[in-house]
């Protein structure tokens, strides 16, 4: 029973990889391919920006506060 689920999981996730890819095959197409790599590579920067804006508000938060004992 559990192989079928996972089977089944498989199944429609390579279906929506499979629409997703055709989708961008047919969208570069019709921009063509440089403008689809750079389309590509600003969302891949804006992704790093975030997740560099996120690890560095961890790495603050992780850090211990220092009382000043006068």
């Amino acid at each position: 029973m559990r192989r079928m689920v996972w089977v089944s999981l498989g199944a429609v996730g390579g279906i929506l990889v499979y629409r997703k890819l055709e989708e961008l095959a047919n969208e570069s197409m019709d921009k063509g391919l440089v403008l689809t790599v750079m389309d590509a590579g600003t969302s891949v920067k804006a992704f790093a920006t975030g997740l560099g804006e996120h690890a560095s508000k961890i790495r603050d938060s992780a850090r211990p506060t220092q009382s000043i004992n006068s």
